[in-house]
């Protein structure tokens, strides 16, 4: 196909320039690239559940590259790369490192100072931070349900404050669904989104929007920080309804003894309209990491209610457990357990997940 050889020229040119190195340069010389490559090899044993198509083991990787392509000090290209599964495993097939597809998350212009920034292209509104930051193995699970990524926007930072009051962050941006080849996929093929196949905010116009406000609240309470934000994601084909989303979270690091630190978040979440129809819904996220040394250990649990125009509420609940240990070399093994309520149905799932980041420079 047309679209996936586009695909895979611009990731062609994207690696081949990763790779590019001129020692005789100094190091505040451009361009300039530098990234890290996140990796993540993770099993998952669903071993109980009221839904017999749901017990299996699934083992899959989890590869994320972040590249920046930096001009000058303050202009500079930034893509992010996935390869992960792309499609939902068969009812009770076990599998093994199937159905990954590679495809391009991100990929947007930015000019970008201390205090203030502009950007531009493929982008992740921003929106909600428990989907990215709720500690353990399986803490980001359902909150994941809000996180807004693979959009075609605009939009800016401002950044406020100074070491008495704190920094706080303003960031702003329109945008609609990616509809383009880039939502497409290598490997496995993930079918491209057309506006035909609905969903908020795919309208192929500048109507949908993201504000939100981040900042620190050490002047208060030392290490603690917090989020606020406002989305709103107009109906597509299908979705009459337009969906509205506001969220707060609260979180931090804590130095509660030597070498240990305590890590808690919080957030509420609610949206109306969720997903362009007549449904609300509302997630809360608790959860809490505690790091000694090379140790960890983290508990977490979302609960998320539904809420249906003319029916009664239905609630989910996730709850995790986890630990594990950071060595030397870089790597982390984890272990955790969940228990999941959701649509009538539990489920209980072990796993393990073996991390490793790699970065990389040049020149």
């Amino acid at each position: 196909m047309p679209q996936l050889s586009a695909i895979a020229r611009t990731m062609t040119a994207l690696v081949a320039t990763t790779c590019l190195t001129a020692p005789a340069l100094a190091e505040d010389s451009f361009p300039r690239i530098k990234g890290e490559i996140p990796i993540e090899i993770q099993n998952d044993y669903t071993y109980d559940s009221d839904d017999r198509d749901a017990e299996l083991n699934d083992l899959y990787t989890t590869i994320e590259p972040a590249v920046s392509v930096r001009f000058t000090e303050e202009f500079s290209i930034e893509a992010g790369l996935v390869l992960e599964p792309v499609l939902d495993p068969d009812p009770r097939d076990d599998r093994f490192f199937e159905d990954e597809g590679l495809f391009v998350e991100t990929l947007f212009l930015q000019y970008a100072t201390d205090s203030f920034s502009l950007f531009g292209g493929k982008i992740n509104p921003a929106f909600g931070v428990a989907w990215d930051i709720a500690p353990g193995v399986y803490g980001t699970d359902l909150a994941e349900d809000y996180e807004l990524t693979e959009r075609i926007g605009l939009g800016g930072s401002v950044t406020l404050g100074n070491d008495e009051t704190g920094l706080h962050t303003i960031t702003a941006s329109t945008f609609f669904a990616d509809t383009s080849f880039l939502s497409e996929s290598l490997i496995t093929e993930r079918p491209r989104n057309r506006k035909s196949s609905g969903g908020v905010s795919n309208t192929e116009d500048f109507s949908s929007f993201a504000v939100a406000l981040d900042g620190d609240l050490g002047i208060v309470v030392p290490g603690l920080a917090y989020h606020l934000g406002f989305e709103s994601q107009e109906g597509g084909t299908g979705n009459p309804e337009d969906e509205f989303g506001i969220a707060a979270a609260l979180y931090g690091e804590f130095e509660i003894g030597e070498d240990t630190v305590l890590g808690p978040v919080v957030e509420y979440v609610h949206q109306s309209d969720a997903g362009g129809i007549a449904e609300d819904r509302d997630y809360i996220t608790l959860g809490a990491a505690l790091v000694h040394g090379p140790w960890n250990i983290a508990v977490s649990d979302t609960i998320r209610t539904i809420d249906p125009a003319g029916a009664g509420d239905v609630d989910d609940n996730q709850f995790q457990v986890s630990g594990g240990y950071a060595f030397d070399n870089g790597l982390a093994l984890d272990i955790g357990y969940k228990h999941t309520e959701e649509s009538n149905s539990d489920s209980n799932t072990v796993g393990a997940l073996l991390t490793y980041t790699l970065p990389f420079s040049a020149p």
